[in-house]
């Protein structure tokens, strides 16, 4: 059975649901009038002048927070003063220390503090809270206890589409932009061939969201918690040839570094890989992105708004 089939043997794409219809009108068709008058335009048609970027969405991204008690509140008053135009937040993973408990109460505690946001919260794991954790197992279980479809929280403002055989994948389009959601973790290989398993569902996920979403999607956002190691190399792979094939801008966002990076780290030069503030560093960012193909990406790190 191909790899394919794994994801769409449980959901039909077109008649169970898989990939819901998307609710994008066909453009006007122009008219014989229009048609003609636009071979022949007139000789004194003055130039358009050149158009304002078009915002096709704007979102805020988070990660490694909190990561201590006094980081809880400020965690709580960051969501509080995102911005007015954000339409909904990514957390990015490591939502506690390496070194705090990998019990109950922890996840209960954060996901009551992620739902006191006025808009949807997305997330995707992070290694503190399951493969870093004692016992991987039994933390994968209050991860998806506490996480899984975490957006339901929130009216819904958009359709998220999941992963048949692992719906902590999702994708989802808004605003003509693509968002994949990944399972993939950084910290360490607690099970070899769970990783690897896990890396080809990965990689059959992005595969199959750009190849039915590539010809509408104006830009792509992948996001992930990993900063790109060896570790992941197997990933990262199908991401540059899925990148390279689509030929539009490409963002891979994540968090696990803790500290702002933003760059080109592979030979596709669509594909930029940014790594977010840890919450105690800086607010959420916030990402818009454009029409504009110089552009397309535009992050907003708002430090001289700081939570206090």
């Amino acid at each position: 059975m191909s790899h394919f089939h794994r994801f769409v043997l449980l959901g039909c794409l077109g008649c169970l649901g898989l990939f819901p219809t998307l609710g994008f009108s066909a453009p006007d068709q122009p008219t014989a009038a229009a048609q003609e008058s636009s071979a022949q335009p007139p000789a004194t048609t003055p130039r358009e002048p050149k158009s304002e970027p078009r915002v096709l969405v704007t979102f805020a991204a988070m990660g490694d927070v909190p990561r201590s008690r006094e980081e809880e509140g400020l965690l709580v008053r960051q969501l509080a003063q995102l911005p007015a135009d954000v339409e909904f937040v990514v957390h990015l993973g490591d939502i506690k220390a390496g070194s705090t408990p990998c019990d109950e109460r922890t996840y209960l505690k954060v996901a009551g503090l992620l739902a006191t946001s006025q808009v949807p919260v997305l997330i995707v794991p992070g290694d503190n809270e399951w493969n870093d954790c004692p016992q991987p197992d039994c933390a994968w279980q209050h991860w998806q206890n506490y996480f899984s479809h975490f957006e339901r929280h929130w009216p819904p403002r958009f359709t998220l589409t999941r992963a048949s055989q692992r719906d902590e994948l999702f994708s989802f389009v808004q605003g003509n932009v693509l968002f994949i959601g990944l399972n993939l973790v950084g910290g360490q290989v607690h099970n070899s061939l769970e990783w690897e398993l896990r890396h080809a569902d990965n990689g059959n996920w992005t595969s199959l969201n750009f190849h039915h979403y590539g010809a509408i999607a104006e830009r792509v956002v992948v996001l992930g918690h990993a900063r790109p190691t060896e570790n992941q190399a197997d990933y990262f792979r199908v991401l540059v040839k899925e990148s390279q094939a689509y030929g539009k801008p490409v963002l891979y966002l994540h968090g696990d570094g803790h500290r702002w990076s933003q760059r080109h780290p592979w030979e596709a030069d669509n594909l930029l890989a940014v790594q977010v503030d840890q919450g105690a560093l800086g607010p959420p960012v916030k990402v818009t992105v454009t029409d504009q193909e110089n552009t397309p990406f535009v992050f907003d790190r708002r430090l001289e708004k700081k939570a206090k």
